[in-house]
């Protein structure tokens, strides 16, 4: 009984004390809550380790070098994320991201040629964008860089750069041929290069008038699709499905290229590679070549020139734009940390800032970038040279994005120069290409 008696009491004593205890007062209960919630972040785990490899066509050290620095840049800012950067020569891009997707080894990020969406998509090559970058690219970029990234409805990257073409030309040169103007018309430009042309006594050429880019598929027919429209001639039919550069505007074109040749006012042996070393008087070229030319011009960049492109008896001037843009490959274990790093080179960090991609693209390649916010901040970067291509988007037309384009474009390229060679007449030459161009439309369709 006694330890009965003693056993109610301890319990009723505990009741007291726990009756008697004061509550908590709010400040403990706050002090409680922000230990346990540092408890929580200090559990939070790391995020995972993620290797990002991205492939592009700034391969030179130039500008190798300074998109190393903004992949740099987001690694510091992503401690998880490390990247791996590979370059190739443009003319070696298309085949380097083929064969390493049919090798199993694609690269999670590469920037490329709408050219090539066609095939990208229809070979499920390509990742869908998220949502919030969708939105981004249609509330920030101008219609026709949206368009040049849609192929099928869909939105498939972030639009980069604007390329766009016009007359490149020596102002001393010039002035030293007699004239105080670059050329406006068709018949100005063969009267220019002939007198521009220079021949030593042995009769070889040491100076180009004009300058052809044979080898190239882009440098052949960029510049004569800006003169096949500068002359109110087509290249495709509207719906893609046709080829109409064998018209007579088309061959007038081709016709013009084999006047200069034939009255040896262009010597073939001088391509493009040699214009920076005084070697060509004028030549249709794009905005991109502005870094190389500011650097290596052998008779200083303030003597480049730059104007529309010259029309023909049937048209006004006009000249073709291409766009590049970034996107992710579909195969990538990584798309999500893909995408935010492509996010993060087009989007500025700030309003009134540049994006880091738009910075590097005026300042390492003299082009244009494509965000419309970069084009207004970035716009004091515009010199002469380069504010005369922003001029001519005015009157730029869009490369045609058709199944089948890069195989059209590369059997025009050959037929032009089986004509330049003198292998196949004009009229021959632009007929075995539209043949052989409305099959491929044909066959991808």
């Amino acid at each position: 009984m006694r330890k009965q008696t003693l056993f109610v009491l301890l319990v009723l004593v505990a009741v007291l004390l726990a009756a008697c205890a004061p509550a908590a007062t709010p400040e403990v209960v706050e002090v409680t809550k922000v230990v346990e919630k540092e408890k929580e972040v200090l559990v939070t785990p790391t995020p995972a380790p993620v290797k990002l490899v991205m492939l592009t066509h700034w391969a030179e050290e130039s500008q190798f070098k300074p998109m190393k620095a903004k992949l740099d840049e987001y690694m510091q800012l992503h401690p998880n994320v490390t990247i791996e950067y590979q370059t190739v020569a443009f003319d070696q891009l298309l085949t380097k991201i083929t064969t390493a997707r049919a090798a199993g080894i694609s690269p999670d990020v590469y920037h490329f040629y709408n050219l090539w969406l066609p095939e990208f998509v229809k070979g499920g090559m390509l990742a869908v964008p998220p949502e919030e970058v969708v939105a981004d690219i249609k509330a920030n970029y101008s219609p026709g860089s949206i368009e040049a990234v849609t192929y099928m409805d869909q939105i498939w990257g972030y639009p980069t750069e604007i390329n766009t073409y016009a007359l490149i030309y020596d102002k001393k040169l010039l002035a030293d041929a007699g004239y105080d103007k670059p050329p406006e018309t068709w018949d100005e430009l063969k009267e220019m290069a002939c007198k521009m042309t220079q021949v030593d006594a042995s009769g070889k050429f040491t100076r180009s008038g004009y300058v052809l880019a044979p080898g190239w598929d882009t440098g052949v027919v960029h510049p004569f699709l800006s003169l096949l429209w500068s002359n109110g001639g087509e290249y495709l039919s509207p719906d893609g499905t046709q080829a109409l550069f064998d018209s007579p505007e088309g061959l007038a074109t081709l016709q013009l290229e084999m006047d200069m040749i034939e009255n040896q006012c262009v010597d073939l042996g001088i391509t493009w590679t040699d214009f920076p070393a005084g070697k060509g008087g004028m030549i249709i070229m794009a905005n991109w070549w502005r870094g190389d030319l500011k650097a290596t011009y052998q008779y200083g960049y303030e003597n480049i020139g730059v104007a529309p492109i010259p029309h023909g008896p049937n048209g006004q001037s006009a000249t073709l734009q291409y766009n590049w843009l970034f996107g992710v490959d579909n195969g990538s274990k990584n798309r999500e940390e893909a995408w935010k790093l492509i996010e993060w080179l087009n989007t500025p960090a700030e309003e009134g800032k540049a994006s880091p991609i738009g910075d590097y693209l005026t300042s390492v390649m003299g082009a244009i970038p494509s965000r419309l916010s970069d084009q207004q901040v970035l716009a004091d970067r515009y010199d002469d040279f380069l504010q005369a291509f922003v001029d001519s988007a005015a009157v730029a037309r869009p490369e045609p994005v058709v199944p089948g384009g890069q195989e059209v474009k590369t059997t025009l390229q050959t037929e032009i120069e089986a004509a330049w060679f003198g292998q196949k007449s004009p009229e021959a030459a632009l007929a075995d290409a539209a043949e052989e161009a409305n099959r491929i439309l044909a066959e991808k369709r």
